[in-house]
This record gives structure tokens, sequence and C-alpha cells, in this order.
């Protein structure tokens, strides 16, 4: 008899325990329920992307919980978007969610069988613009790439090229350019020889850099004589060489004609008579 009532209590005090343990768990689901609702959401790094272009991008809405959403989506969802590059994101105790971003630039185009390409600074292809020259974009047509044999160009991968040091040295001077305030003065780079560096600027001048060494003193260099020439208006076919990267050596399209100084016609002597 008694034996039967233990295993009464027992049972009693299991349904007891289950029951208190589906309350907590109920009550758990319906606070992480209201403590993980994104209330607002914040971008962070976008710089020509609207913060509603990337928000509507993420696939994230007011109301969503957080618990459903996870790095992998977040990046799988905002890099469909081949201009931005997910970085982390947050969430703090107000309920705003924050995205932080890197936004890829069209830093430069390349030409290759009949289709212009937008390049970021990496060398990433973020479009085919087709046969016509992409406007929008902030730095110059590059040239001088060995692509790789039977290589194909494809948006969203890095330019198939033989020497990924010509890519290195790409980003190396657009990243230059973009410091010393020269990347909309640049109308071309060459990369054929990454010791033999130059740039064509949209007056119609060469720069010659030589290599990578000392490359932001050489386009300071640089700057400095374009923006003493272009008063003068004769930067059309000159060529400005700071490849030693201390000074700048300016060679005019056209070297001026040295005038001989005249000098007085002798008189002839006078014939004498025998």
């Amino acid at each position: 008899m008694r034996h039967k009532k233990r295993k009464k209590a027992a049972r009693q005090t299991m349904a007891m325990a289950i029951l208190v343990i589906g309350a907590l768990a109920a009550l758990i689901v319906l606070v992480c329920s209201q403590v993980f609702v994104v209330r607002d959401i914040m971008v962070v790094g976008n710089r020509n992307l609207l913060r509603e272009e990337v928000i509507t991008q993420s696939g994230v809405e007011i109301g969503d919980n957080l618990l459903s959403i996870s790095k992998q989506s977040l990046e799988r969802a905002l890099e469909k978007n081949r201009y931005i590059e997910y970085i982390r994101h947050g969430f703090d105790y107000r309920g705003t969610l924050t995205l932080h971003i890197e936004e890829r630039m069209g830093m430069a185009v390349v030409y290759d069988l009949g289709y212009y390409y937008v390049l970021d600074e990496q060398g990433m292809v973020l479009e085919c613009a087709g046969s016509a020259y992409p406007t929008g974009v902030a730095g110059p047509r590059v040239t001088g790439f060995a692509m790789e044999t039977n290589s194909r160009i494809t948006v969203g991968e890095r330019l198939p090229v033989q020497d990924q040091g010509q890519l290195a040295a790409m980003e190396h001077v657009l990243s230059e350019l973009e410091t010393t305030s020269l990347l909309t003065r640049i109308s071309e780079l060459s990369v054929k020889n990454t010791d033999n560096l130059y740039v064509l600027t949209t007056d119609g001048a060469k720069i010659e850099l030589g290599d990578e060494r000392s490359l932001r003193t050489k386009l300071l260099i640089g700057r400095e004589v374009l923006t003493i020439r272009e008063q003068q208006g004769d930067l059309m076919g000159a060529k400005i060489d700071v490849s030693n990267g201390k000074n700048a050596h300016y060679i005019p399209a056209v070297l001026p004609t040295i005038t001989p100084t005249p000098t007085a016609t002798p008189t002839p002597a006078p014939e004498t008579t025998p």
C-alpha cells in the first residue's frame, strides 16, 4: 500500500516538474522573442549606396528575431550585390541591428575582346559594361595585363592574370593616386612592366613612375609639376619623369628650336695685282 502511495507521489512530483519546466521554457521563449526583436537597423560603411538599399539587400526587416539571423545568411544576402562586402553585424540592448559593410568601388577599367570591365581596387570584376566605356568609374583604364591563356573574365571573380604582381602594382598605384588626390586626373595606367610603371593624365601628359618604390613621393612631385605646367598650357604630349623619387625631369612635347647666333660675314681680302 505504501509502495503504491510512493509511486503515486513520484508521478505527481514528476508531472509538477514537467509543468514547471514547460512554464519556464515558455517564459524564456516569450522573453527572448521580445529581447531579440529588431527594432531599428543601422548601416556603417556605405559611401554611395543608400542605407535603404543595403537594408533591403540584407533581407532583414523591423520585427524580425535576431536568433533567426546568422552571419552566413547576412553575408550571403548582402554579397549578392557585388558592390557590398559584409564585414560583421552587431545588436544592442535597444534592439538596434548594425550592419558593418565595405563598399566596393569601381576604381579601374580593363578592355578585353571587345568588352569593358569595371574592377575594384583589388582586381575584383564588378561588372561588364559591354562595348561602351563605362561612366561613373573613379579611376583610369588599366593596360598591359598579361591574361591567363584561355581564360575568361567572370563578373564576381578576380581578373585572371598570369602575373599577380601586376594586380598588386595596380592596387598600390590606385591607392596612392587616391591619397594624393590625383585619381580623377589620370586617364590610363600601364602595368605592363612593373619596373617601368607610368600613367597618362587627362591633360595628355605622361608621368613615368619607374617601380613601386616611393610611389607617394613620386606622385606628389608629379602633381607639383602638373600644377605649374598646366598654367602654361604645354602639358599635351609632355613627359614628366619622376622615377628617381627625388625630383622631376620635364620634357615638353616639342623641344625648343635653338636659333644660332648670327655672326659677321667675313669680308674678302682685296685682290693684289702682281
